[in-house]
């Protein structure tokens, strides 16, 4: 028997191994490599996530910030005031308008405090402050 005929030795070609070992060898290796996965706990998280998140949101409040501070902020100009790219800008600018932290005035291509934000500050203006312990 020559080698390129033995379809289970590594030197033979491809065109030597019957078809139907080659299909059945593709479409059972996933599912059998899912079976045979070890049910291991999930590896703990790395602290550049969390830290990344923290960078994130507090790039998100600066945006509020200078929108709330100028009345109103074009993408450029949050970009420019915070040193963001703007394709950054864009992002957050448009994730708070989604959540509807502010409103995108679109034929000014500018954007403005929106509801939630004007109910927090309704909410924060009301409300007593709430008594701290003293540090000890």
């Amino acid at each position: 028997m020559r080698i390129s005929d033995d379809p289970l030795h590594p030197a033979a070609t491809p065109r030597a191994m019957p078809r139907a070992t080659t299909t059945a060898t593709r479409t059972a290796t996933p599912a059998a490599n899912r079976l045979a996965a070890p049910t291991a706990a999930p590896p703990a998280p790395t602290k550049a996530p969390r830290d990344s998140s923290v960078h994130t949101v507090a790039k998100t409040l600066a945006i509020l910030e200078v929108v709330a501070e100028r009345g109103s902020a074009t993408a450029k100009e949050v970009s420019e005031a915070l040193g963001f790219p703007l394709p950054t800008a864009y992002r957050l600018l448009h994730a708070l308008v989604h959540a509807d932290y502010l409103v995108h005035v679109r034929d000014e291509r500018r954007f403005e405090l929106g509801r939630k934000l004007h109910a927090l500050g309704a909410m924060a203006s009301t409300s007593a402050p709430t008594p701290r312990p003293a540090a000890g």
